[in-house]
């Protein structure tokens, strides 16, 4: 009896041990696995001091720009341990908000931000760099693939769009620019020569006759495709196609990309500390495919673009 009792104390006694046991490996793991979920992160979680606002030109709409961008704005958050605001850049509003003193920073078209750099003397810090094209990209001049325009003397009293006279790049300055090279005034020379802020609806006018030609950039039927908006490349045709290896079809010559540029008065350490983030972020970022970006390169050279405007006389030809 009494070996009886002691064979059931020492089962019990050794349930005991073996549950105790299991709690401490439970634990270890426990701790193991909070351990392992914070290490290959080097993010900072907590965000203080006042908020960095970037402006970004639209050239599509405000929802499209979140879209892109905020997932960029949160590394940079995460990065840096601030606060990013994202403010969503007019045409207009891209020159005033830099005047007013409004933003830490700015990325714009490259003839927008030359001209600006010319105004305000904002520092460039990084080039954008595309899948397939690099640090560069181009224009295209359109119609409709069974449009009698045959070549750019047939724009001649024809009805064209375009994005913004005087600081829309690749959709309309950048055009503007190698028409007039080849003898065509755009402003004396076509019918009717008239300002669409949206590319995508300067594309889906050309298609329903509105308008005879429209001004685009290199890429621009090629995301419009990808997102359903128009059926096929083949519905469309190029004038004056140039004939050389550039992965996207295009009209003018070739130009630097956008540019990310800081400022005059923004913080110098902060300054450093965004193009730091910009060039190490890692190619296979979320944020990069979001903002249709391969990686931020080293400044390219953007001299042609302050000869183009100086040509034309843009805003900014006569700065100092």
């Amino acid at each position: 009896m009494i070996k009886l009792k002691l064979n059931k104390l020492s089962y019990v006694l050794l349930n005991i041990c073996f549950l105790l046991i299991f709690c401490l490996i439970a634990c270890q793991k426990t701790n193991f696995n909070s351990t392992d979920t914070n290490t290959p992160t080097q993010y900072n979680t907590q965000l203080t001091g006042k908020p960095v606002r970037i402006g970004i030109l639209s050239i599509d709409s405000a929802v499209s720009v979140n879209e892109r961008y905020r997932p960029l704005l949160d590394y940079l958050e995460q990065t840096i341990g601030r606060p990013f605001e994202l403010v969503t850049l007019s045409q207009e509003s891209q020159f005033t908000q830099v005047e007013e003193g409004n933003l830490d920073f700015t990325t714009n078209n490259p003839l927008a931000a030359v001209q600006i750099r010319r105004l305000y003397d904002t520092e460039f810090l990084v080039t954008n760099s595309r899948p397939k094209t690099g640090t560069l990209f181009s224009a295209l001049i359109i119609v409709k693939q069974d449009s009698d325009i045959k070549t750019i003397e047939n724009l001649r009293g024809k009805k064209v769009a375009c994005v913004d006279f005087e600081t829309a790049a690749a959709g309309c300055v950048f055009q503007i620019y190698h028409l007039q090279q080849k003898g065509i005034n755009p402003f004396q020379d076509f019918s009717k020569f008239i300002e669409n802020k949206s590319q995508d609806n300067i594309v889906l006018a050309v298609l329903n006759g509105t308008i005879d030609a429209g001004f685009i950039r290199t890429g621009q039927l090629e995301k419009m495709v990808e997102k359903g908006l128009i059926n096929s490349l083949n519905e469309l045709r190029i004038i004056d196609r140039v004939k050389d290896n550039f992965p996207y079809a295009h009209t003018t010559a070739l130009y630097p990309e956008w540019p990310i540029a800081a400022l005059k008065n923004t913080d110098p350490q902060l300054v450093e500390d965004v193009k730091a983030a910009l060039l190490n972020i890692p190619s296979k970022h979320p944020a990069l495919s979001a903002a249709k970006i391969e990686s931020f390169a080293p400044v390219e050279d953007y001299e042609q673009l302050d000869r183009l405007i100086k040509t034309l006389k843009l805003k900014s030809w006569d700065a100092k």
